[in-house]
């Protein structure tokens, strides 16, 4: 081979110019709090000349169900000219008020990638999925066979290393056992 050569010459064969790659599916979920909704909501409200945050909040509902979101009722204005406001937000206007959100407090997300966003337990839940696609270092990977070694774990206990056990190098030859001494 050339060095002027674009081909690369790999073990069982020779790519023609294009490398291959393999993919990193990278999931991202951001759990925000009702009261961090509502802060992102009045924060981006007021950011686009909105009047909401000048007000006495006085009722969130998070909404499930055919139109899913957030209402918010303000009391704006004193006296006998105060009004209440109601306004909806739909799950669109929530996630962009949260990636705004996000933007001002310096958290940073990926601008590609699939973002979504639902109503949890606990508030609202931004998911964010970005597919890599990167060099492969290595040649190609033979067929994948699944087999389970040694017992189960209990329902519901997880399989983790830990200790010096989560440091082995898989590729180094296991050490042989010491002797016994007599």
């Amino acid at each position: 081979m050339s060095l002027g050569s674009r081909s690369v010459a790999v073990a069982g064969g020779i790519l023609d110019g294009a490398m291959a790659k393999v993919r990193i599916l990278e999931v991202r979920k951001l759990l925000f709090s009702i009261e961090t909704v509502v802060d992102a909501v009045l924060e981006l409200d007021r950011s686009h000349g909105g009047t909401l945050a000048i007000g006495k909040l006085m009722e969130v509902r998070v909404e499930t169900g055919a139109a899913p979101g957030l209402t918010l009722v303000v009391m704006q204005g004193s006296g006998g000219s105060a009004a209440a406001i109601q306004k909806h937000y739909t799950l669109p206007a929530v996630a962009a008020a949260a990636i705004h959100y996000c933007f001002r407090v310096r958290i940073p997300l990926p601008r590609q990638g699939t973002k979504s966003i639902e109503v949890v337990a606990d508030g609202f839940q931004l998911t964010i999925n970005t597919t890599t696609e990167v060099l492969r270092l290595h040649g190609d990977v033979p067929e994948v066979t699944q087999v389970q070694v040694g017992a189960a774990p209990a329902a519901g206990e997880p399989i983790v290393a830990t200790g010096d056990a989560a440091l082995d190098d898989p590729t180094s030859p296991e050490p042989e056992a010491a002797p016994a001494a007599a």
